[in-house]
C-alpha cells in the first residue's frame, strides 16, 4: 500500500473535512457596551461557531480574536485552525467579531466605545459566558494576533495558550525600536526589497502616471480623477504596491496568482504601456476588476501612512487613538515623511481626539510582553512588511520562557494560519508542527473540566439562549436590552 508522509496525511485530512468545516452557525451575542457595572446599554456582537468536531464537556475551544474587518473573512483565512486542528483536537472553532466591524456595530457614528481594552473585554465575556469549563486556546493574525497577545496577557485565566501570527506588537513600542533594530523606515524598506527585481519599472510607471493623469484615471478605472490619490495621481498605485507583499502567497488566493509580487514585476517589466501595467498591478493588489464598474475613491490609504492610518472608517478611528504607526518611506516605491503634528490635526478634525503612540505599550507592555506573558507562540514571515515589528527568535534567544518564536522564510502575512498547501514553504510547515505540539502540551497541562456532560456548553443544542428556530436579530447598529439573548442561525 502507498504510505503517506505526515504532511501528506495532514493535507488529506484538510481536504476530507474541508466541506464539513466550512459550515458554521452565526450567533448574535448580547454584549455590554461599556462593561461598566450598572450600564444597561448593550449591542449585538456576531460570533461564528463551528462545532462539527467538538466532543463536548471539557473539549477544547479554539478562539479567534477577530480583528479589523468582517469576521467571515478571517474565518475563511484560518483553515489550519478549522480544518486541521479542530478535528485533531475534537475542538469547537469560535470566531468573535470585533466591535464596530462587520455586523457588530453599536451604532454611534463617532465610535465612542472603540478601544482595544473594550474589544478584549468583549472576548473575555464570550469565553466566560459561553465556554466556561473548556480549555481555550486563542488565535489571531495581524492586529488579531496583537489582540491575541494582549488577551493572553490581560486574561491569562481564560486561556491555556495562544498562537499570535504576524502580530506587530513591537511597532507599538517606538521608544524601544533602536534596541530591536527597528526604524520608522522598516516597513517601507521591506516593501522595497520585495520589488528588488523591478524597481526601475516601478519608477518608470510612477513617472508615466504623473505625466498623464487623465490617461491614468482611464487605465485604472477610477470613478473620478481624485481616486488616483488625494495629492498625487501615483498614490493609488503606490498604495497597491505597499499592500501586495503582505499577500505574496505561494499559491493563488482570492483571484490573485501564486507569488503575486513576482507576477506584478513581470507585468511592469513587460513591453507595453507602463500606466496600463500599473493599473493591472493595482487591480491585482486591491482585488477589483478593470472590466467592471468604476473603482470608488478610497476614504483612507492612498497618500497616507504606510500600512494605513487615520481616516473616517473604524480602523481610522483606532489609529487616532491607540494604533497609529509612526512609519515613513524613503524608497523608489514612495517618499513619505511621518509627521505627528499633521496626523494629530487630522485626527482632531475627524474625532476631536489625539493619537497616543505609546498607549498600547503603556497598558500591555510592548517588547516586555514575552517576559511577562506565558504560553504564546509568535510566528512571522520574512516576506511580510509587518514582521519587523514582530517578536523574532533573535530578540529573545536564550531567555527562559514558555513562549515559542517561529521565523518563516518565504512566508507572507500569517500564511501559517491558512489551510495547509503542498506549496507551503518548509518553515511554515515546521512552524505549524511546533504550534500543534505546543497546543497539545498546553491542553494536557490544563485542569480537567468541572462540568459534567449535561452541564457542558453545547453550541448545537436547542435552548432558550440558542433556539432551533431563532427570530431575526435586531437591526444592525441597534442597542438592545438585556433580554435580547443569543440568537443563532445556520450559514
Amino acid at each position: 500500500p502507498m504510505l503517506l508522509s505526515r504532511q501528506q496525511r495532514v493535507l488529506f485530512l484538510a481536504v476530507a473535512v474541508g466541506r464539513i468545516a466550512a459550515s458554521y452557525e452565526t450567533w448574535y451575542v448580547n454584549q455590554s457596551l461599556t462593561h461598566e457595572a450598572g450600564d444597561e446599554r448593550w449591542f449585538l456582537q456576531r460570533v461564528l461557531v463551528n462545532a462539527t468536531f467538538w466532543s463536548g464537556a471539557g473539549a477544547p475551544v479554539l478562539f479567534y480574536t477577530g480583528n479589523e474587518g468582517p469576521i467571515e473573512a478571517f474565518y475563511e483565512g484560518n483553515g489550519w485552525m478549522v480544518e486541521v486542528l479542530a478535528p485533531a483536537l475534537s475542538a469547537v472553532s469560535v470566531f468573535a467579531e470585533a466591535r464596530y466591524y462587520g455586523e457588530s456595530d453599536p451604532g454611534d457614528a463617532n465610535r465612542t466605545w472603540l478601544t482595544t481594552e473594550l474589544i478584549l473585554a468583549d472576548y473575555a465575556s464570550i469565553v466566560r459566558d459561553l465556554f466556561e469549563g473548556s480549555p481555550v486556546v486563542a488565535f489571531g493574525g495581524s492586529y488579531g494576533g496583537t489582540l491575541t497577545t494582549f488577551f493572553r496577557h490581560a486574561y491569562p485565566e481564560l486561556t491555556v495558550g495562544a498562537v499570535a501570527s504576524s502580530a506587530p506588537v513591537g511597532y507599538y513600542d517606538p521608544e524601544r525600536w533602536p534596541q530591536f533594530g527597528v526604524t520608522q523606515y522598516s516597513f517601507a524598506n521591506i516593501v522595497e526589497t520585495s520589488y528588488a527585481e523591478c524597481l526601475d519599472a516601478i519608477e518608470g510607471a510612477i513617472e508615466a502616471i504623473r505625466a498623464d493623469p487623465a490617461a491614468a484615471a482611464d487605465a485604472f478605472g477610477v470613478c473620478e480623477p481624485s481616486g488616483l490619490g488625494p495629492t498625487d495621481p501615483a498614490q493609488l498605485f503606490q498604495y497597491a504596491l505597499e499592500s501586495l507583499p503582505q499577500l505574496d502567497y505561494p499559491y493563488p488566493v482570492d483571484g490573485r496568482p501564486a507569488n503575486p509580487v513576482a507576477a506584478a514585476c513581470d507585468a511592469l517589466r513587460a513591453e507595453g504601456e507602463p500606466t496600463r501595467a500599473a493599473a493591472h498591478v493595482a487591480s491585482l493588489a486591491l482585488g477589483y476588476s478593470l472590466n467592471s464598474s468604476c473603482f470608488p475613491t478610497l476614504d483612507e490609504g492612498p497618500g497616507g501612512i504606510p500600512g494605513d492610518g487615520p481616516g473616517p472608517d473604524a480602523w481610522g478611528k483606532q489609529s487616532c487613538s491607540q494604533t497609529l504607526h509612526a512609519f515613513s518611506s524613503d524608497t523608489v516605491v514612495r517618499r513619505f515623511a511621518f509627521n505627528l503634528t499633521q496626523q494629530t490635526a487630522l485626527c482632531r478634525s475627524l474625532y476631536d481626539q489625539s493619537p497616543n503612540l505609546d498607549a498600547l505599550t503603556a497598558t500591555y507592555g510592548g517588547y516586555d510582553l514575552p517576559n511577562t506573558t506565558t504560553n504564546v507562540l509568535f510566528s512571522n514571515g520574512d516576506k511580510d512588511p509587518w514582521h519587523a515589528g514582530g517578536f523574532l527568535p533573535e530578540h529573545f534567544a536564550g531567555q527562559p520562557s514558555s513562549n515559542l518564536f517561529c521565523f518563516m522564510r518565504g512566508a507572507a502575512h500569517h500564511l501559517d494560519l491558512r489551510t495547509p498547501n503542498p506549496l507551503d514553504p518548509p518553515d511554515v510547515t515546521a512552524c505549524r508542527a511546533r504550534a500543534f505540539d505546543a497546543i497539545r502540551s498546553w491542553l494536557a497541562a490544563s485542569p480537567p473540566s468541572p462540568l459534567g456532560p449535561d452541564d457542558a456548553p453545547n453550541p448545537t443544542a436547542s435552548s432558550p439562549s440558542n433556539p432551533s428556530n431563532p427570530p431575526p436579530p435586531p437591526p444592525r447598529g441597534a442597542f438592545c436590552a438585556r433580554g435580547c439573548g443569543v440568537f443563532a442561525s445556520r450559514r
